[in-house]
This record gives structure tokens, sequence and C-alpha cells, in this order.
């Protein structure tokens, strides 16, 4: 593709020309590094669901992942809490994941926070406004420029006792 636009472009002026070059390049790059994080996510789900199934918890709900200090910036989060719900999904687990649309709307409705949520009688009240008997909620270590670390945490929302990490 790339010869292909050079010769059909072979009009182009030489910095345009290494524009649209620098572009392709670095359109894939970055498409190579959202492959990178869907297979590790794609690896965190498979990590979590064993202790999951083990503690017979039937349905989860996925929060969105925090930095060390509990705050949610970014979309960064988000985006690894949604790629787990859907990958809990489509994997067709012995559990059922809360839709995060519903998590967020309950969430809302009773001033809970995802931050809170670690809190005992917080993670109680969820499970009991869900429905849920699990949170699965996470952290993001920056490791560098283009690298993260993330923990992962099972927390039952009878307890709030951890019963598995990732």
């Amino acid at each position: 593709n790339v010869i292909r636009l050079l010769k059909s472009q072979h009009h182009m002026k030489p910095l345009r020309l290494l524009s649209a070059i620098l572009c392709i390049s670095m359109s894939s790059h970055a498409f190579a590094e959202v492959q990178d994080i869907d297979k590790e996510l794609s690896d965190l789900t498979e990590r979590l669901a064993v202790p999951i199934k083990d503690h017979g918890k039937t349905k989860v709900a996925v929060i969105d992942f925090t930095d060390l200090e509990g705050s949610s910036e970014g979309e960064l989060g988000k985006y690894i809490a949604e790629q787990l719900t859907v990958d809990f999904v489509m994997t067709k687990r012995d559990f059922s994941v809360l839709d995060r649309a519903n998590l967020n709307k309950i969430l809302a409705e009773h001033k809970l926070t995802s931050k809170g949520l670690v809190d005992p009688d917080n993670a109680k009240k969820l499970g009991q406004f869900a429905g849920v008997d699990a949170l699965i909620l996470g952290t993001i270590i920056p490791k560098g420029t283009n690298t993260v670390n993330l923990t992962a945490k099972i927390i039952t929302t009878d307890t709030a006792e951890i019963v598995g990490a990732a």
C-alpha cells in the first residue's frame, strides 16, 4: 500500500511525500501498540477468571482502573475496564458481568465512587444495589513513556476480602 501511495503521489513535493510516509509509519506503530494492550488485557482476563470461578462468584462488575492515588484521570482506566468486561463476556464464563453503563448509573444514584468501593461498607452496598458478588478493580502504574503496569484485584462484596489478583 505504501508503494502504491508513493507511485500515485509521484507529483507531490518531497516534503509532503515525507509527511505521508511518516503518518503511515506512525499509524501502523500505534495500531501495533493497541494490539499489544488488547492481548495483555485478554491474558489478564484469563488470569482473573480462575479465582472468580474458584470462589463461586456468579456476577461481577469491572470498575474503572485508577492511578495509585485512586484518581481515574484520562480514558485509559475506562478503556481497560471496558475491554476486560467485553473479554469476560466474549469468552462465556461461568459468571455474568454487570453492564458498565448500568454500573455507572447505580454508582451515581447511590453517590458511590469507584475509589470508595475498596471500603467494605461501600462494596457491600454495591453488592446489594447491583446484585454483584465480586468487584474487579485495578491500578495503572506508569513505567516510562509507553509502558504501564496493571494490577487487578477481585474483591468480594460481602466481606471486601481480596480473593484473587493479577
